[in-house]
C-alpha cells in the first residue's frame, strides 16, 4: 500500500493501522455519518488529507438526497399516533399508521448500504487497495456509538 511518506506520522514501523472495510461498511448500515468519520480517522492517519472533505460532501450530498426522496415520496409518518403507542396509552391499529414508518425504515436502510457500498468500494478501495494494513480494533468505535445513540435518542445520527 502506498501512502503518502511526507505526511505519515511514523511511531512505530512503517505501517500504520486502519478500521478495515467491512467495519465502515457495517457502521454503515446503522450511521453512513459515523462510518464517514471511521473513513476519514483512516485518511487522516494515512495522510490523505485532502480527501477529507471529499468524503463530507459524499455524506451532505447522500443525506440531502434521502431527504428529498422522503419529500418527494411524501411519506409523512405520524408522530402523534408514535408518541401514544411509546407512551403505551394507545396501540398502533391501522396498517395506514404503520406504513411511512417502514417505507422511512426500508428507504433508510437502502441509502445507508448504498452509502456503505460507495465508502468502502469507492474511497476505500482507491487510497487503501491493497489488503497490507493492520486493522485497528473497533471497540472503542462501538462503544461510543452506542453511547451517542443512547444519549441521543436512539434515533443514531
Amino acid at each position: 500500500m502506498d501512502f503518502d511518506e511526507d505526511k505519515i506520522e511514523e511511531s512505530e514501523g512503517d505501517y500504520v493501522e486502519i478500521y478495515s472495510r467491512r467495519a465502515i461498511f457495517w457502521f454503515a448500515v446503522f450511521s453512513p455519518l459515523y462510518a464517514g468519520i471511521l473513513l476519514i480517522i483512516n485518511l487522516w492517519v494515512a495522510g490523505y488529507k485532502w480527501v477529507i472533505s471529499q468524503v463530507i460532501l459524499f455524506l451532505l450530498f447522500s443525506n440531502l438526497l434521502l431527504l428529498f426522496i422522503v419529500r418527494a415520496l411524501n411519506i409523512k409518518p405520524d408522530l402523534e399516533a408514535l408518541r401514544k403507542f411509546v407512551s403505551g396509552s394507545t396501540p398502533l391499529t391501522s396498517f395506514s399508521q404503520v406504513m411511512p414508518f417502514f417505507q422511512l425504515f426500508c428507504l433508510t436502510l437502502v441509502f445507508n448500504i448504498v452509502a456503505g457500498i460507495v465508502l468502502t468500494r469507492y474511497f476505500f478501495k482507491k487510497y487503501f487497495p491493497d489488503d497490507d494494513y493492520y486493522p485497528r480494533s473497533v471497540l472503542w468505535p462501538i462503544l461510543i456509538y452506542v453511547l451517542l445513540t443512547l444519549f441521543l435518542g436512539g434515533g443514531g445520527f
